[in-house]
């Protein structure tokens, strides 16, 4: 294992290039040009690549070695039907909302990044920390694709300001927003499939 001074930021790095679509889906993932991009050894390099396959932000392949994982129209289909249970499904309440502080209220920065945070702070609505947990993964595995949500979708941004206000109303405000959101991009699902695994970074 990697000694944290050299693996955190080579982990963050690395994480930070694949959110931002620098990685065409299906490119894969060297580590020795990664260590050598770095300027670090590979161990710090393959443990980053292993556990971003936990978080499933790359897939590996025995034989074939790490990949950026490619999105297929069913997949997203289904990653966003979770996230719409994740995020509409009326919380327990015996539960109390999940303070957290870093970027709530933050209408600043990239419309995959509001959108994450507005999805995060509903989550934490709840009161259910395993389900912040996931809406987390999943806004990490969908962040490259979000971006291209407003290329596509003129009306995202509106959408997003709707989320965002609606968000700040707890669980219940937001069900009506969340999922005007999630059918409008159902719609879209093969435009923005396309477009994700067609690009060149």
């Amino acid at each position: 294992m990697s000694p944290a001074h050299v693996l955190e930021p080579t982990y963050r790095r690395l994480k930070d290039a694949l959110l931002e679509g620098r990685f065409r889906a299906g490119t894969k993932l060297e580590a020795m040009r990664l260590a050598d991009d770095f300027g670090v050894s590979m161990t710090p390099v393959r443990d980053s690549l292993n556990q971003l396959v936990g978080e499933g932000l790359v897939d590996l392949t025995p034989g074939e070695g790490f990949r950026v994982p490619l999105l297929t129209e069913q997949a997203l289909r289904d990653i966003l039907q979770v996230n719409a249970l994740l995020l509409e499904q009326a919380p327990d309440n015996d539960h109390k909302s999940l303070t957290i502080n870093e970027g709530s209220n933050d209408t600043r920065g990239a419309y995959a990044d509001r959108l994450a945070r507005a999805f995060r702070d509903i989550a934490a609505s709840s009161g259910n920390r395993f389900r912040v947990h996931l809406v987390e993964r999943i806004s990490d595995r969908l962040h490259p694709l979000r971006e291209l949500e407003p290329v596509i979708w003129p009306g995202a941004p509106h959408a997003l300001e709707q989320i965002e206000r609606k968000a700040q109303q707890g669980f219940d405000g937001s069900n009506r927003a969340v999922r005007a959101y999630h059918q409008h991009i159902e719609d879209l699902v093969p435009a923005l499939v396309g477009r994700l695994n067609q690009q060149t970074p």
